[in-house]
């Protein structure tokens, strides 16, 4: 399957990556107009949830962003 992705920010660049180890015969391009390095001072935030489902579907990288991210329970509205 050809597979063009618009966007190499995190969604992106996951996407690719996820498809990638569902079949390594995919043909994947990613589109991103900034420069590599390029940053813009966003961070990414992932609810339990979401670690849950990355934990699913891609342990390897679950287990390595769980060692390096920062974590807190409490948030405030």
């Amino acid at each position: 399957m050809k597979i063009i992705c618009i966007g190499g920010g995190p969604a992106g660049l996951y996407f690719a990556l996820l498809m990638k180890q569902h079949n390594p015969a995919h043909d994947i391009t990613v589109i991103e107009r900034n420069k590599p390095y390029d940053t813009f001072g966003w961070g990414v935030v992932f609810s339990d949830a979401t670690m849950d489902n990355m934990r699913l579907w891609d342990p390897v990288t679950a287990d390595e962003i769980q060692q390096a991210f920062n974590h807190w329970d409490d948030i405030e509205l």
